[in-house]
């Protein structure tokens, strides 16, 4: 199929018909019409209010309650309490916390945020969502094509495992994605230009690359790429993206220019066949985990699952081993994940002592081991070791990190 074709068959796949936004609007109105009747005002945001929904089994649709100062988001779980749900009601724990109420296939995000005229001085990063639905909006009414190129971005994102801010994920937020596209002018130049810059600033609010990297908060430039916030130029949008999630994008994201199809936009389970095949190739181990955590499911209890795993690989590494891949398996649901590793293992390494000059050191070095030996200007030791080995010394710590790790797999090449 040509390029043309793949898009148009796919924005057939993920559009939501007129009758369902209508369907969804509904139930986001009248649930804000159940809050203005207990004093509270609210708007919808998100991808709704944007127009740039894509079709999905569950849709979330944002629902921005807005305070006058920030001791009276307080009163949000009370009114909740007071007025008929249109559903179930959960709360969720974040940086600030926030209400989710599920209706069957739609879930409210119910947001609180406080009212503000200056990003700078947002309580917190929701804060700033007000002026992020403004600016998206505003540009899609100048250029409407976009909002379709926008789709395709986040079903391409969400298939390949790069899709969400959250801490397990790191990878291109909503925003972040509506604010490329809108800069590059289509799904296919976004492609074709992301990765070629360190920065990217859509309105020009710096004079040059330097400029940026030396306003914006060093914390926040940590990024690989960083995208300056057309609604508040000291901000990065992509500060949560990692270095492994951008990487995974920019490979998908080549090979489908190359060979455009609507595979790259089906999610896929992680293929565990493939990657035992290609360990047995490489001649190195495939260690499946079983990651568990007692926390609240979705970005807390992933994030601390996969820092779990992502800890156990570098210790190989510090170890001697050689991580090959790295896969981590979570659906945002439950307090379960699996972790996949494919390790070339050394069952000895050696271990640098203290450097020949250091004659009291090398001393004690050599009296503690008496294996020890001389190899250019440093006193080395073999330790024998394992995949194992290392494993349990992760258990030592799990406890500390949130969450527990199990050796389902270690086969041997």
């Amino acid at each position: 199929m040509s390029m043309k074709n793949v898009l148009d068959e796919e924005l057939k796949l993920i559009s939501v018909s007129r009758v369902e936004v209508l369907r969804f609007e509904k139930i986001a109105k009248d649930f804000i019409a159940s809050l203005k009747a207990k004093g509270v005002s609210a708007f919808v945001g998100g991808s709704l209010a944007k127009n740039t929904l894509i079709k999905k089994e569950k849709q979330d649709v944002d629902i921005f309650v807005v305070f006058d100062f920030g001791e009276d988001i307080l009163k949000l779980e009370k009114v909740l309490k007071m007025v008929k749900l249109p559903g179930e009601l959960r709360k969720v724990h974040g940086s600030r916390d926030y209400f989710q109420i599920d209706c069957g296939d739609v879930v409210l995000e119910v947001i609180p945020v406080v009212k503000n005229n200056d990003p700078e001085l947002a309580e917190n990063v929701t804060d700033v969502s007000l002026g992020h639905v403004k600016f998206v909006v505003g540009e899609l009414k100048k250029n409407p094509k976009l909002a379709d190129e926008i789709r395709l971005a986040k079903a391409f994102c969400f298939a390949n495992r790069v899709y969400g801010a959250e801490g397990y994920v790191r990878g291109f937020s909503g925003y972040a994605l509506e604010v490329f596209v809108i800069y590059y002018g289509s799904f296919i130049k976004f492609f074709k230009g992301i990765g070629k810059r360190r920065v990217v600033d859509p309105l020009k609010c710096f004079r040059n690359e330097r400029e940026v990297l030396s306003e914006i908060n060093a914390s926040k430039l940590q990024s690989p790429i960083v995208l300056v916030d057309p609604t508040y130029k000291y901000r990065n949008v992509t500060a949560g993206l990692g270095v492994e999630s951008f990487e995974r994008f920019l490979k998908v994201a080549k090979e489908f220019l190359k060979s455009p199809s609507l595979d790259f936009f089906e999610l896929k389970e992680v293929d565990v066949d493939e990657m035992k095949n290609f360990a047995r190739k490489k001649k190195a181990r495939f260690v499946e985990v079983e990651l568990r955590t007692d926390r609240q499911e979705g970005d807390i209890a992933g994030t601390k699952m996969k820092k779990l795993l992502d800890f156990f690989a570098r210790e190989l590494e510090r170890n001697g081993q050689k991580v090959l891949r790295k896969e981590f398996d979570y659906s945002g649901l439950g307090q379960r994940a699996v972790g996949y590793i494919i390790v070339l293992e050394k069952l000895e390494v050696e271990v640098r002592g203290p450097s020949v000059g250091l004659e009291d050191c090398v001393k004690v070095f050599r009296g503690v081991h008496r294996d020890a030996f001389k190899k250019g200007k440093f006193w080395f030791v073999r330790r024998k070791i394992s995949v194992e080995g290392i494993f349990d010394l992760v258990k030592k710590i799990e406890r500390e990190m949130g969450a527990e790790a199990k050796l389902l797999r270690g086969v041997n090449h």
